[in-house]
């Protein structure tokens, strides 16, 4: 009886505390972010990628930023790609995606593919679509936060499509976006 007590005790005092940490380090939630719309291109730089202690080159879109539990909007993304790489049929490249929250900014990096759809594809509105897109980690995937998300860190998964049929690469050139994050804050 004795050893079941102690085993409640200790449960009790283990998950009491795990809100505490979670507070900490930047509210332990969980977030459905989609990224929705088209932006033009524009050159900009990114923190750091390869260690050398300098901003790297990207291109950036700034997209309308929806909630994915109750299809609100909620803010503007800035999604910036750098290192941009051909490989076979698709690029691989680093995505630095900014999310501008009324509770602060989010910012997030993952190692993104992207490949040509095989078949004929358009998003739920309509959305023709090109390319799908996707990232994962196990890792800590945010770079960086302000505001509520200060000193948070977290996973990050990227499944997206997006519409390049109107990307010739040139600033102004637009891309269409419709891309779900999911980030777990931890």
């Amino acid at each position: 009886m004795r050893l079941s007590a102690l085993l409640v005790v200790s449960t009790t005092l283990l998950l009491g505390a795990a809100p505490l940490q979670a507070a900490k380090s930047g509210g332990g939630k969980h977030f459905v972010l989609n990224l929705v719309g088209a932006g033009g291109m524009y050159e900009s730089t990114v923190p750091d990628i390869d260690g050398d202690g300098v901003d790297d080159p990207a291109i950036c879109f700034d997209i309308e930023l929806i909630n994915g539990k109750n299809r609100q909007l909620i803010g503007t993304a800035t999604d910036c790609l750098s290192n941009v790489t051909p490989t076979g049929t698709g690029v691989a490249l680093v995505g630095t995606t900014y999310f501008h929250l009324p509770q602060g900014m989010l910012v997030t990096r993952g190692n993104t593919s992207v490949q040509p759809v095989l078949h004929p594809t358009m998003t739920p509105s309509g959305q023709l679509v090109t390319h799908v897109t996707g990232a994962s980690g196990t890792g800590n995937g945010v770079l960086m936060g302000t505001g509520r998300f200060a000193g948070a860190s977290g996973t990050v998964r990227l499944s997206g499509m997006v519409d390049m049929s109107m990307f010739g690469g040139g600033p102004g050139d637009p891309i269409g976006f419709d891309c779900l994050f999911v980030i777990d804050l931890y």
